[in-house]
């Protein structure tokens, strides 16, 4: 739980005005270093985990699921302190008191590590009030296309909600053609908060930090504009 703990820490960071410069090293390329790549994180998605030379993260035109894009993060790294993988915020206006299911298809290629897979985190007033970064049942090895979810319960005071996809490890992860929806509050969750964890930030901090950003979710293709 520290692993996941720290992470969610992280991307509160990232929520603020300067979101990269939470996490990232200023002045480091973001070049991807190997062929399918292209440069560049479509909008409105922006980089978690800091730019490393252990990880590459772009776009894949040519192993798709759909459409003619697809995330693709790389990694290099044996370490579970360092990580790299993509971000986008919502307000959770439309989603308090619902739950919500947000999938990806994805396609692995040799990767071991810690977490690997996509996350997401409900963030309340100086509290976060849902996490799932899949460390509990990271993707590994190698696999072909297949639908992976995580499900989380908006509370009535949540102020936002972040998501995408990360990695912890080495391989090749590819995600493409996420949902997001409202879904009946039956069955567990994927919750790996047995409670409420402090987010180092007061409620008046994060209600401002979600202030300007989108309603709903935007380009779940990962598609370059």
């Amino acid at each position: 739980m520290r692993r996941s703990v720290r992470f969610s820490l992280c991307a509160t960071a990232a929520i603020a005005t300067a979101l990269g410069a939470a996490c990232s090293d200023a002045g480091t390329s973001t070049e991807p270093s190997f062929g399918n790549l292209n440069a560049g994180i479509p909008a409105p998605w922006f980089l978690v985990g800091g730019v490393q030379a252990t990880y590459t993260v772009g776009v894949d035109h040519r192993t798709v699921h759909g459409g003619s894009s697809a995330l693709a993060i790389f990694g290099v790294d044996s370490s579970p302190a360092r990580f790299s993988g993509v971000g986008q915020n919502l307000r959770a206006d439309s989603f308090r008191g619902q739950r919500i299911r947000f999938r990806a298809w994805v396609r692995q290629a040799a990767t071991a590590g810690t977490d690997i897979g996509i996350w997401m985190r409900v963030d309340g007033p100086g509290v976060i009030e849902g996490f799932d970064n899949f460390s509990s049942r990271p993707l590994l090895g190698t696999s072909d296309w297949h639908q992976v979810e995580i499900v989380l319960d908006v509370p009535d005071d949540a102020i936002g909600i972040t998501f995408g996809a990360l990695m912890s490890g080495r391989g090749e992860l590819l995600v493409d053609d996420m949902t997001f929806e409202i879904i009946p509050a039956t069955g567990p969750t994927t919750n790996q908060l047995a409670g409420f964890g402090m987010s180092g930030s007061d409620s008046a901090a994060t209600v401002a930090a979600y202030a300007g950003v989108q309603r709903t979710p935007a380009n779940l293709g990962f598609e370059s504009k």
